[in-house]
C-alpha cells in the first residue's frame, strides 16, 4: 500500500465536526467509540438512533411529534415506502435563515466578466420575503411545482428559497439545456410558475434564450405564467411586493423539497423526488461531519443549476457558511478568472468535477490554500490525487461519490482518517454499503456491486408520475432484491478507504475478468500529452469481447508517441488484460452536463446502434463530439464490427 497523501494533524481532528459530534454522542448518549470504523458501525447497527441524533445535534425545528424516526417493512423486498419521522413538520428554508447575523454574507457572487456582488443575509431575507409575497398573489400552494431556466446566480438562490417558504416543490434546468430536455422534463411535473433568464454568457459569449422561452410557453401547457428574470417584471416584484415579514410553511419529513432528473442520455428522464426532511438531515450530516464544514466558512462548488451539486452546495447556508457561485466557464481567460475569484474570497472549500481536476495537472496555481478540496462526478484518478496534493499540501482531498438519486454523497471524507491516492476515505455515517461479487457474497479488499442494505432519509420519496413505484422499484431493486443497487462498482478496503472502478454497467469484460474503466483512466493520466480518454469494450459474435481506447491529446502529443508509453504502464502497473486492442484519437471526448463520460452511449454506438438512437444530443455538454465515434465506427472493416 502507497503512503498516504496527506494525513490530519490532531489539531486538525480535535476542531473537526465530526469529533464535536462524537462528543455529543459521549455526553447525551454515553457513548464512545474508538475509531471512525466503530463510530460507522453502531450508526448502521442503530439507524433509529443515529438519525434522531442528527436531528437533534443539529437543532433542527421542527413542530408536531412522532413516534418512530423511520417505519420499515423488511419484507416489501426494497424501500420503496418507508416513513421518516411520521407526524413532524418542518422547514428547510426556516432551518436555513435560523439565527443567522443579518450583516453577514450568505452568498458571494462573480461571473466571467469580473462582474461581483455579495448578498448579506438580511438581505436575502428581504428578497426572499418579495417573492414569497408575489409567489402567493399567484397563486402559488403547497405541492404546486415552481421551475427554472437558470445560471448559476443569486437569484435562482432567492426563487427557490420563496418557494419553499411555501411549501411548493422546485426544479430547475440550466440554460444551456436543450429545448427539447427542458419540455420533456418540466411536462413529467406539470409546474405552475417559470422563471427563466432571456440570455445567459458562457466562456466570452452571450446565449438568447426567446425561443426557449416561446416553446416552454408553446408545449408545457400547465404554465399559468412566466416571470423573466432580469427583465421588468422581476425587477416589479421587488418594488411591489417588499413590506411583509418572511414567513414559513411547514410541511411533513416527507413532503417533496425538489426534484432532479436523471440523465436521460437515451430514453424519457427519470423525474426524481427528494423529501424535505431527508435533504436537511443528510445535508447537515454529509456536510458537517464528512466535509467539515464550519459557521463562518466560504463554501463554493463549481456547477450549474441542473446538477445535483447546486442543491448540495445550497445547504452550505444550512450549516452557516458562505454560499459562493462563479457563473460561467471554469476555464474562461486560461482558467485565470475563476480562480482569482477563489482567491478573492478565500475559499476554505472548493469542488468540482474531477473531470476537470485532472484537466489542470500542469496549471500553477499560487497563493492559495483551501481547507478541502471536494472532487465528485466520476473517479479521481490517483495521478490526480497526487498533483493536486502537490499543488494544495496542507489540503484535505475529499473525493465523494452519491448522485442524483441521493442528492448527496455517501462515500465521502473523515477528518480522522488519512487521504491515499485513488481512494475516497470512507463511507459515510448512516450508510449500510457493502460490496458482493458475482456470487453474492459480501467481501473486502476485492472488486464487488455497490449494495445499500438499509433505507436512508435521502432515498428519493417517490418518481413524479411513477404509478405504484413501479420505475423506482426496477431502478434500485430489480437486480438484488431488498438491496439499493447503485451500479457502480467497488473495493472496499479493510482500512476503510474505498476505490471506485467505475459504472458496474460500463464494466470491461475481458477473458471473463472484469475491469473497472478506472484503471484504464489511471494509467492514462500519467501522461502528460493525454488531455482526456474513453474506454468500451465492444462484445464479438463469438463471445469474446475487445477493449477499444479512445483517447483526446494535447497538441504536442501523437498516438504514435502515447500508445507505446500507455500499453507499458498498464502492463506494469496491472496486467496484459488491461491493454486495449484498439486506439483511436479523437478530438473531444463525450460528456453529460453533469460531467459524466457518456461510455454507454459510446458502447451502443459501437455496437451498431444508429447515433440518434444511442443518445439524446440535448443532454450532453459537447453533442459534436460524438460524431466522431460515430465516424470511427463507420470506417471499421466489416469482419471487424460485432
Amino acid at each position: 500500500m502507497e503512503e498516504a497523501l496527506w494525513t490530519p494533524e490532531e489539531s486538525y481532528i480535535s476542531d473537526s465536526g465530526i469529533f464535536a459530534y462524537q462528543a455529543y454522542l459521549s455526553k447525551a448518549y454515553n457513548l464512545s467509540f474508538t475509531s471512525y470504523q466503530s463510530l460507522h458501525d453502531w450508526s448502521i447497527a442503530h439507524p433509529d438512533i443515529f438519525w434522531e441524533s442528527i436531528l437533534k445535534y443539529f437543532d433542527v425545528s421542527y413542530s408536531g411529534s412522532y413516534t418512530d424516526v423511520f417505519s420499515w417493512d423488511k419484507n416489501a423486498g426494497d424501500f420503496t415506502d418507508v416513513k421518516w419521522f411520521p407526524g413532524m413538520r418542518l422547514s428547510y428554508a426556516a432551518q436555513l435563515f435560523k439565527n443567522r447575523p443579518a450583516d453577514g454574507i450568505a452568498v458571494y457572487y462573480q461571473d466571467e466578466q469580473n462582474n461581483d456582488q455579495s448578498v448579506t443575509w438580511s438581505t436575502l431575507e428581504k428578497r426572499v420575503a418579495a417573492l414569497q409575497q408575489y409567489l402567493r398573489a399567484q397563486g402559488v400552494q403547497r405541492g404546486d411545482r415552481v421551475v427554472g431556466v437558470l445560471s448559476n446566480n443569486i437569484a435562482a438562490i432567492e426563487i427557490f428559497l420563496a418557494v419553499n417558504t411555501l411549501g411548493a416543490v422546485w426544479s430547475c434546468c440550466s440554460p444551456d439545456f436543450g429545448d427539447k430536455s427542458i419540455v420533456e422534463r418540466f411536462n413529467l411535473i406539470a409546474p405552475k410558475l417559470l422563471f427563466i433568464e432571456s440570455e445567459y454568457q458562457y466562456n466570452g459569449k452571450q446565449f438568447d434564450k426567446q425561443e426557449t422561452l416561446q416553446v416552454i410557453k408553446k408545449e408545457v401547457n400547465s404554465l399559468s405564467n412566466v416571470v423573466t428574470v432580469g427583465g421588468p417584471d422581476w425587477m416589479s416584484i421587488f418594488d411591489n411586493y417588499s413590506k411583509q415579514p418572511l414567513t414559513f410553511d411547514e410541511v411533513p419529513f416527507d413532503h417533496p423539497i425538489w426534484i432532479l432528473y436523471s440523465s436521460g442520455t437515451t430514453g424519457t428522464p427519470k423525474a426524481i423526488t427528494h423529501r424535505t426532511g431527508g435533504m436537511l438531515l443528510e445535508h447537515l450530516k454529509a456536510l458537517v461531519l464528512h466535509q467539515n464544514v464550519k459557521e463562518g466558512e466560504r463554501f463554493l462548488w463549481y456547477t450549474t443549476t441542473g446538477w445535483m451539486m447546486w442543491n448540495y452546495a445550497l445547504s452550505s447556508l444550512l450549516c452557516g457558511a458562505s454560499l459562493c457561485l462563479f457563473d460561467g466557464a471554469i476555464q474562461h481567460n486560461n482558467h485565470q478568472t475563476f480562480w482569482n475569484f477563489v482567491k478573492r474570497v478565500k475559499v476554505d472549500h472548493l469542488g468540482a468535477g474531477a473531470a476537470y481536476y485532472s484537466s489542470i495537472h500542469s496549471l500553477e496555481i499560487d497563493d492559495f490554500q483551501p481547507k478541502i478540496l471536494g472532487s465528485t462526478g466520476s473517479p479521481l484518478p490517483a495521478a490526480t490525487f497526487k498533483k493536486l496534493q502537490q499543488k494544495f499540501p496542507e489540503t484535505q482531498i475529499i473525493s465523494l461519490s452519491g448522485g442524483t438519486d441521493v442528492c448527496s454523497a455517501f462515500l465521502s471524507g473523515c477528518a480522522y482518517l488519512p487521504v491515499y491516492a485513488g481512494e475516497i476515505q470512507c463511507i459515510t455515517l448512516g450508510s449500510d454499503i457493502v460490496a458482493i461479487n458475482d456470487e453474492g457474497v459480501e467481501v473486502i479488499d476485492e472488486v464487488g456491486e455497490l449494495l445499500i442494505k438499509q433505507p436512508m432519509p435521502s432515498m428519493p420519496v417517490f418518481f413524479w408520475n411513477d404509478t405504484d413505484k413501479e420505475k423506482y422499484k426496477a431502478s434500485y431493486f430489480s437486480a438484488y432484491p431488498g438491496r439499493w443497487s447503485h451500479g457502480d462498482w467497488i473495493t472496499i478496503a479493510s482500512h476503510s478507504g474505498v476505490t471506485m472502478h467505475g459504472r458496474s454497467d460500463a464494466t470491461l469484460n475481458r477473458a471473463g475478468v472484469r475491469i473497472g474503466t478506472a484503471e484504464i483512466y489511471n494509467a492514462v493520466q500519467q501522461l502528460e500529452s493525454v488531455r482526456d480518454s474513453l474506454v468500451i469494450t465492444q462484445d464479438q459474435t463469438d463471445g469474446s469481447a475487445r477493449m477499444i481506447l479512445f483517447l483526446q491529446l494535447k497538441d504536442a502529443g501523437t498516438l504514435a508517441d502515447v500508445q507505446p508509453k500507455l500499453i507499458a504502464t498498464l502492463r506494469r502497473d496491472y496486467t496484459a488484460r488491461h491493454v486495449p486492442d484498439l486506439f483511436f484519437e479523437v478530438p473531444d471526448i463525450p460528456y453529460t452536463r453533469s460531467g459524466k463520460k457518456l461510455e454507454i452511449p459510446v458502447k451502443k454506438i459501437f455496437s451498431g446502434k444508429a447515433l440518434s438512437d444511442a443518445v439524446s444530443k440535448d443532454v450532453v455538454r459537447n453533442p459534436d463530439s460524438l460524431l466522431a465515434f460515430s465516424q470511427i465506427y463507420e470506417q471499421l472493416p466489416v469482419d471487424n464490427r460485432p
